[in-house]
């Protein structure tokens, strides 16, 4: 048993390296290391960047097609003979972005027979024929909206994509963020201990020193041992606590679990420059949550397009225009050469006939819509009153920074006061250590008002996007991408 609690004890001392051993580290330092080594962002960022990729694929709907075949047969002519044919073809089309089409067709055919149908008729005989058509979409497909609203959603999926890329940097931001401020408060009470722990000290040696020479009473005694136990084991339970924080934060900047830091906060001397207008301004150009409604409502809104446009009837006029070409042998052993242009205009119409299922889409496009604007609304309610409640926090934080630090000041003197009248024998022991008990309380309170007030600041700055303008963000891809193209 006493050798678990040696070597725990000693386990415990390891951890707790002393502030001279630890590396000075701000949140904003926390952060960026997060952002560099942490697997979420880059995860968000892969996402974005094969969003990005969709817009390429809408816009190759109005890329050209081609398609070919040919091939070659022995078969019976309609008259029961042997008949060798060869042919091919091949066709490019083409959809533009007003929603028409555009085709050019060529085919190519060979017939050799052993027995001729008619003399006049070639055997064998070559049939050429080449043809433009132009296909325009009057009904349902006019002006294209499965493109133009692909283009939409494709941008509206980047949209998302960066929202989600926000979300999950200002999600990571608060939760190091809570465990970064959380880290300092536990640090500034071990330092407020350690303080506590040395001035206890130095009076148990002082009554050490008069019991001796008999001028202080057993009692006293007692009560000095007593605050420093008691002051000792409260920084023992610190300890483990801040040992706990060390390693969570340690672990979210991917660093080595056992590594050693020391929180930073920078001092505020000057009152806040609370801007309540321009944050909340700020704030809803960077919040991911209105980003992620906006794009849910271009969404909407480019279903809906689509589903109106699909309760549409079909009805096309096609314009064709070409030529064809006929040679060959005839029976009477003369060489026949025909050439002809052909061209048409037709249109085609058709109409489904149960409505019911177009109609159902577009009634749940147009919910879907709906309930993205009042989320949207719900997101612009919730960052004004988050951003007002931050803004009077921050205030009051402010002047209760300045109280504490003034009371602070007071206790100070207060105890000093004190030690001068103990030193003369006018003040009693429990006196004295009530007064440096309340003197720890008011460093405690002051170091902690600090704390809070820059954990509300930072939360400030990552609701306005601010936070990542101080930062380095990465392009991961770029850097993905290299590293994929070394050997």
């Amino acid at each position: 048993m006493n050798r678990r609690i040696i070597w725990a004890g000693a386990f415990t001392a390891a951890l707790a390296l002393t502030p001279a051993q630890a590396e000075r580290l701000t949140f904003q330092q926390a952060l960026q290391r997060m952002l560099d080594t942490y697997p979420s962002p880059q995860v968000a960022a892969l996402q974005l960047e094969r969003a990005r990729l969709e817009n390429a694929r809408i816009e190759s709907r109005l890329g050209w097609t081609l398609t070919a075949e040919g091939g070659g047969a022995r078969d019976l002519s309609i008259i029961g003979s042997p008949v060798d044919r060869f042919d091919g073809g091949a066709s490019l089309r083409r959809k533009l972005g007003s929603g028409a089409s555009v085709g050019v067709d060529a085919r190519y055919l060979h017939e050799d027979s052993a027995q001729a149908f008619s003399p006049l008729i070639p055997d064998p005989s070559t049939t050429v024929g080449v043809d433009l058509s132009y296909r325009q979409p009057l009904g349902r497909g006019a002006g294209n909206p499965d493109y133009t609203q692909g283009l939409i959603d494709a941008q509206a999926q980047v949209e998302l994509a960066e929202a989600n890329q926000r979300a999950v940097h200002d999600q990571l931001a608060r939760q190091i963020g809570q465990l970064f401020y959380a880290a300092a408060a536990t640090d500034a009470r071990l330092r407020n201990a350690h303080r506590a722990i040395k001035r206890t000290e130095r009076l148990k040696a002082y009554i050490q020193r008069r019991f001796r020479l008999g001028l202080s009473e057993d009692k006293d005694r007692l009560q000095t041992e007593a605050q420093l136990r008691a002051r000792r084991a409260e920084h023992q339970g610190l300890v483990v606590l801040w040992n706990q924080q060390r390693i969570s934060l340690n672990r979210l900047m991917g660093r080595d679990w056992d590594a050693a830091f020391e929180p930073m906060i920078p001092d505020t001397t000057a009152p806040p420059a609370v801007k309540l207008d321009t944050w909340l301004d700020e704030a809803r150009g960077h919040d991911p949550a209105l980003q992620q409604t906006r794009a849910r409502i271009a969404l909407a809104e480019a279903e809906i397009t689509r589903r109106k446009d699909t309760h549409k009837d079909n009805l096309d006029i096609v314009f064709s225009l070409g030529g064809r070409s006929r040679s060959g042998d005839d029976a009477l052993g003369g060489d026949v050469n025909q050439s002809e242009a052909v061209g048409g205009v037709r249109l085609e119409y058709s109409r489904a006939l149960d409505q019911r299922g177009v109609d159902a889409e577009l009634a749940q496009a147009l919910l879907d819509r709906d309930v993205a604007l009042q989320e949207r609304k719900l997101a612009v309610d919730d960052l004004r009153y988050g951003i007002a409640s931050l803004a009077t926090e921050i205030e009051t934080n402010y002047a209760a920074l300045q109280g504490f630090r003034a009371s602070l000041e007071a206790e100070d003197e207060k105890f000093k006061e004190a030690v001068a009248r103990y030193r003369e024998g006018r003040e009693e022991t429990d006196r004295l250590i009530q007064f440096e008990t309340e003197l720890s309380a008011a460093e405690l309170a002051a170091e902690q008002q600090l704390i809070d007030l820059a954990r509300r600041w930072s939360e400030v700055d990552i609701l306005r996007g601010e936070i990542w303008r101080q930062l380095a963000l990465r392009d991961v891809m770029r850097e993905t991408g290299r590293k994929e193209q070394q050997p």
